[in-house]
């Protein structure tokens, strides 16, 4: 438990310091990049122009940006590191040894009772796009889907999108199209 507690305000101690310095590095490059324009004033009898000349940064400058950058993008880790925000989801090792064939992409649903519920409780697109699906042993490829219903991919999308958001359907990245599966639940198996 102390520990704990140590390594919390360690953690919170640096993150304090991480934003004052992420903060200190973003005045220093906004102030780099808000130079004002060197301007040259030409008199000629009476009147006269002000002309501007154009800003160029100098290899100093751009060396000065480019570390901004860099600490400000460790900075930018170490705060995320200490809030333990995942960068990057965890993938599963693909197991190339293995020569059993790929599993039956359309498998049969468990409860048909529970499918039926869900059938009478959609109404129009959508159920005839669950009824196709259920068709097909509860998976189908979304190209598949789209030249099933005679719908615009758009519209499919739309209401693939509405299902899978109330837990009816689940898409899944299959080469160049999706598959679409009935949720777990919905087929009554446990996972």
């Amino acid at each position: 438990m102390p520990g704990e507690i140590i390594r919390l305000m360690t953690c919170r101690t640096r993150l304090i310091l991480t934003v004052a310095v992420l903060i200190l590095l973003s005045i220093v490059a906004i102030n780099m990049m808000l130079v004002n324009a060197p301007v040259v004033i030409q008199i000629e009898g009476d009147t006269f122009k002000v002309i501007e000349i154009p800003y160029s940064y100098t290899t100093k400058d751009a060396y000065i940006l480019l570390v901004i950058g860099l600490v400000s993008g460790m900075a930018i880790s170490q705060i995320l590191f200490c809030l333990k925000v995942p960068l990057f989801e965890p993938t599963q090792p693909m197991n190339t040894e293995t020569t059993e064939p790929d599993p039956d992409p359309y498998p049969n649903p468990q409860n048909p009772e529970q499918i039926n519920v869900f059938l009478r409780a959609l109404e129009g697109d959508e159920k005839k796009t669950i009824e196709i699906m259920v068709e097909n042993g509860g998976d189908i490829f979304q190209n598949e889907l789209v030249n099933s219903l005679d719908f615009s991919k758009a519209k499919v999308s739309r209401i693939l999108m509405n299902l899978e958001r109330r837990g009816i359907v689940t898409k899944s990245k299959y080469g160049l199209t999706n598959r679409i599966s009935l949720a777990d639940d919905i087929r009554g198996e446990k996972k």
